[in-house]
């Protein structure tokens, strides 16, 4: 009998128990870092935001901003059919850094559009073009080679302007 009425005891006090859980000195630390993270890619997207912004209005280029973040300015037509997702693509291109340093020059890539695994925002943007076109692009690192560069000499988190040319693989 008294067994019984400690596990009724035990049982009433912890079913009305509604204290929130404890939260110990980890988990606070875990949410600290967190939220320190989050506002630390808020304080560089915009940073990366105002650095372009204020390229832009230097040169006057009329760009464009892509949903992704990409900036595009098509300064020439193309007049083949439009890109679409896992066409082949050649594209031809040269990167500069925001600050005007040329990084490469006259590269030329087959592949297929919609799957590159590097310079996503490239690869945004020509899904964008038609073939033929002739486009300069802002990439905002996180669109481009991220934290680490590409390892050769794209630098860690640069933003990247890029001038490519859109045609069929082959000239076809």
């Amino acid at each position: 009998m008294r067994s019984a009425f400690l596990i009724l005891t035990l049982s009433l006090l912890t079913a009305c128990h509604n204290d929130p859980p404890i939260v110990g000195p980890a988990q606070t630390a875990k949410t600290d870092i967190k939220e320190h993270m989050i506002n630390a890619n808020r304080t560089i997207a915009q940073s990366e935001e105002t650095a372009i912004d204020e390229y832009i209005s230097r040169r006057g280029w009329p760009m464009q901003k892509l949903p992704e973040g990409v900036r595009i300015w098509e300064y020439q037509s193309g007049t083949g059919p439009h890109v679409e997702f896992e066409d082949s693509v050649c594209v031809k291109y040269s990167v500069e850094a925001i600050n005007g340093k040329t990084i490469y020059s006259e590269i030329e890539e087959n592949y297929m559009a919609g799957r590159r695994r590097d310079m996503i925002g490239l690869d945004q943007a020509v899904l964008t073009l038609r073939y033929g076109s002739h486009a300069k692009l802002i990439l905002p690192s996180n669109l481009a080679y991220g934290i680490g560069g590409d390892g050769n000499r794209i630098p860690q988190s640069a933003i990247l302007v890029v001038d490519v040319f859109v045609q069929k693989p082959n000239n076809k």
